[in-house]
């Protein structure tokens, strides 16, 4: 008989937690029963609810409701399910308050990005808070990079003995080095346009180049800044390619010559790995997760300040740097840690651990 696994999400959009989750359905749903509870939305939203072979359960998105803390304890006990594993801040209050409410149920949270820069002082304290009083109530923590689990232990949200790291992983493209640069060079950033992403500073890093032929940018993504970063792009004659948001946005890496991030914060970031997959040398800032998936000089370079990233583009413009070697180095790093395969064989040992499968 199938163990039933029960997902929770706040968010069916364009993200790195639904796109986690969506992966664990896709490799697992033959070998166990899978339930998830989602907000309506694109693109998840929508392709899991015409799965067949899924049971989905409305939830609000990116809010909590006690309204649905007691449909959904209703919905484990009548489905009788065994596992939940809950994907983010807001899906960790329900998971958490369900153990609460059925204590035979196994709880499993991963964390996609614990923050470390808040917009107020009252809603770092309100975070603190409620990540310490629901942290006894997790069977098992996952965090997707271990700088993720330091901070989960320094801010008392999980103990060590039941917190572990599982690196997010995507399928081996199996992708060539590169060779050399195109003319101009490429620098490309898959990104949401928000707070935690800090585009304002890709866009003044950008704006540094703005009249050097040799470098051009290409922005691939949305959210609430990107208008008003395209609008200050056309003022200013940055001459930033915005493309919004895309479905397959692999093929803008694989014309690319670079990748570039600016985030304040991440748990593990896909379009890293997606990035180092296809053999493309990265800047990124050096926060945890992005400094896990690029190894300072090996792989790309790691910065702390808009002036750093701007001498590195310059040296890169300027031949200063072995790109081919960095372009293999990156493949390499993908190769070792960030396969979907080791991803996968790291959850199934998991979830068996917490409910023993006899078939």
């Amino acid at each position: 008989m199938k163990t039933k696994i029960l997902y929770i999400t706040v968010r069916s959009d364009f993200g790195g937690g639904p796109r986690h989750v969506d992966q664990l359905i896709d490799r697992l749903e033959d070998e166990y029963e899978i339930y998830v509870a989602c907000p309506t939305g694109e693109p998840y939203g929508t392709k899991w609810r015409n799965d067949k072979k899924i049971h989905v359960v409305d939830i609000p998105y990116r809010k909590f409701s006690f309204k649905t803390l007691l449909h959904l304890k209703d919905f484990i006990k009548k489905e009788n399910i065994q596992i939940v594993h809950s994907h983010g801040n807001g899906a960790g209050i329900y998971s958490r308050l369900i153990k609460l409410l059925c204590p035979s149920v196994k709880v499993a949270h991963t964390y996609h990005g614990i923050s470390d820069t808040y917009k107020s002082k009252i809603k770092a304290v309100v975070s603190i808070l409620v990540g310490r009083l629901l942290s006894p109530l997790a069977d098992k923590y996952i965090c997707v990079s271990n700088g993720e689990k330091r901070m989960a232990l320094s801010r008392g949200f999980s103990k060590d003995q039941n917190t572990i790291v599982i690196y997010n992983g995507i399928e081996d493209p199996k992708s060539e080095a590169r060779q050399k640069e195109n003319k101009p060079v490429d620098i490309v950033c898959l990104s949401r346009f928000d707070y935690p992403k800090n585009m304002d500073a890709a866009f003044r890093i950008a704006f540094a180049f703005k009249d050097d032929d040799r470098a051009c940018f290409t922005w691939v993504g949305d959210g609430q800044d990107k208008e008003r970063l395209e609008q200050a792009d056309k003022e200013k004659g940055v001459r930033i390619t915005f493309t919004g948001f895309s479905k397959k946005p692999s093929i803008y890496l694989q014309k690319a010559d670079w990748y570039i991030s600016t985030s304040r914060f991440e748990g593990l970031p896909y379009a890293l790995i997606e990035a180092a997959s296809v053999g493309l040398p990265i800047l990124a800032t050096d926060v945890k997760g992005n400094n896990e998936v690029v190894k300072d000089k090996y792989n790309g370079f790691l910065f702390h300040s808009e002036e750093e990233a701007i001498k590195l583009i310059n040296d890169i413009l300027d031949g200063k740097v072995n790109y081919s070697q960095l372009s293999q180095n990156s493949i390499n790093f993908f190769h070792e840690y960030f396969t979907e395969d080791k991803m996968i064989s790291n959850l199934r040992n998991l979830y068996n651990s917490l409910v023993p499968n006899d078939r």
